[in-house]
């Protein structure tokens, strides 16, 4: 089953690399139990993900029930996001920074909907992002970025990172 997920995905990437291309009926691909698969998949030994959410529930004893009922909860429009459980980790500095824990549902519709964006918007076969950009993308992180500075910006004294607040 989780092969048709993954060769729709694919189609997503081939047909998306054409800028004049329009999707359709995108939110149909929630329906689809194999991508909660996938998706489960892909973020159940990740670290952190067996914590519990604000539900207090974890990833454990996910099954091909709780999807039923959360794709049946998507069909009827009756799902909603849970805030996240706030909790602060010690900082290097001494400080403490705030990090927040969504429900185990919310991290696998959250990856459901990635998957199915970066299929669209970073397509090897045509990506929308420039190749300068690093934040929230596959095989990108901080350390690409400053090694594509360190390489190519060799004249630079100071990088300033920032990001566009209201």
């Amino acid at each position: 089953m989780e092969n048709q997920a993954l060769a729709r995905l694919e189609a997503l990437r081939r047909h998306n690399a054409a800028r004049g291309w329009v999707n359709f009926d995108l939110y149909r691909l929630l329906y689809r139990p194999e991508l909660y698969e996938v998706a489960y998949e892909r973020i159940k030994s990740r670290p952190g993900n067996m914590t519990a959410g604000s539900d207090g529930m974890t990833l454990d004893g996910f099954s091909f029930q709780v999807i039923t009922n959360l794709i049946a909860s998507l069909r009827d429009e009756s799902f909603q996001f849970q805030p996240a459980r706030r909790i602060y980790i010690p900082k290097t500095n001494g400080k403490q920074r705030p990090l927040g824990i969504p429900s185990p549902l919310d991290k696998v519709v959250q990856e459901v909907l990635r998957l199915i964006l970066e299929a669209i918007y970073d397509s090897p076969h045509g990506a929308y992002f420039r190749e300068s950009s690093h934040g929230f993308r596959p095989n990108r992180s901080c350390h690409t970025a400053l090694r594509e500075f360190s390489n190519q910006w060799t004249g630079v004294t100071w990088i300033i990172e920032g990001d566009n607040l209201p």
